[in-house]
């Protein structure tokens, strides 16, 4: 039995990895992120970031890690983004530069569980048609009863209008498993923490016109594989991290609505054309309850806490 594991092993570890993180500031979420992965049971080959801060804050991380990587056999390459701002056009880059057969895209604010790499890696030896693999990201969601009606209440709505909305062990675009018992399909992978078949960048690039915070630049990405290779993408449960969304290198709030509403516009037009356009208007209209409901709460709340 332990020679069988120590060959399974093995095969495992003849997939070299490499990781492309892009990042905009976030010099301490992305140290965390080191951190994690020198942790990881089957370490990467390299690792590359890809860095459109304009200071040298995270250069100064990265020129901090670079032995500790080395020492673990790791290489660590920084790079700035030579092109302008935008997370797309940085993962990009770094696909031109990596070499392992396996290219693992992370965001800066995410922290890996000590097996994630070896948990992505047994997916695509186990099935061979698998181009893409995605970590589960865990997510707390407290039981208090007059929370879950509402999160029942929200997640109906959202459902309802082709909103992003939760589900259980299944992902079709747009739905996330927050409850994930087992490996399944799925149709999209999330930017902060997919791997991609290298053969597979040969043919599939990201969307550069989404500049800045390219808002559902993996959606885009990953959607146009799924209907190329159907049944080709999976999420793993025994893969966790942890995303934190941090709020370092993010637009301003004014500003930030209306450029998530033009990539999530210009994303549903290519991906379905003019139905693309009613999705999104259809989506429009489920915003607009959603923010209705949700300052109805807000002035009821008020309400009671005055009398």
């Amino acid at each position: 039995m332990k020679r069988l594991f120590a060959v399974s092993i093995n095969l495992v570890l003849n997939m070299k990895v490499s990781v492309v993180i892009p990042t905009y500031y976030r010099p301490d979420d992305l140290s965390e992120l080191f951190g994690s992965l020198l942790r990881q049971t089957i370490k990467p080959m390299e690792i590359v970031v890809i860095d459109d801060t304009p200071s040298d804050v995270v250069k100064v991380i990265c020129k901090r890690y670079e032995v500790k990587f080395e020492d673990s056999g790791i290489k660590l390459t920084y790079l700035k983004n030579p092109k302008e701002h935008s997370a797309a056009i940085a993962r990009n880059f770094g696909i031109n530069i990596v070499k392992g057969e396996i290219v693992l895209f992370l965001d800066s604010d995410v922290i890996l569980y000590p097996e994630y790499v070896e948990k992505i890696l047994e997916v695509f030896k186990n099935n061979p048609n698998a181009v893409g693999v995605q970590g589960w990201i865990i997510r707390q969601i407290t039981k208090q009863r007059h929370y879950l009606l509402k999160y029942f209440i929200d997640q109906s709505i959202r459902r309802l209008f082709s909103l992003s909305h939760v589900a259980k062990n299944k992902s079709r675009i747009g739905e996330y498993p927050v409850i994930l018992t087992k490996i399944i399909n799925c149709e999209t992978l999330s930017g902060s923490n997919m791997a991609i078949k290298r053969d597979i960048l040969k043919e599939f690039k990201f969307d550069e016109n989404l500049k800045r915070y390219s808002y559902m630049e993996d959606v885009l990405f990953s959607y146009s594989v799924f209907k190329q290779y159907p049944h080709s993408l999976y999420i793993t449960p025994y893969a966790r991290c942890i995303h934190k969304v941090s709020g370092g290198g993010r637009m301003e709030k004014v500003e930030l609505g209306s450029h998530l509403n033009l990539c999530r516009k210009y994303v549903l037009a290519k991906l379905f054309g003019w139905k693309g356009a009613l999705i999104y208007y259809w989506q429009n209209i489920g915003l607009v309850i959603i923010t209705l409901k949700s300052k109805i709460g807000k002035m009821r709340s008020n309400k009671n806490n005055d009398l």
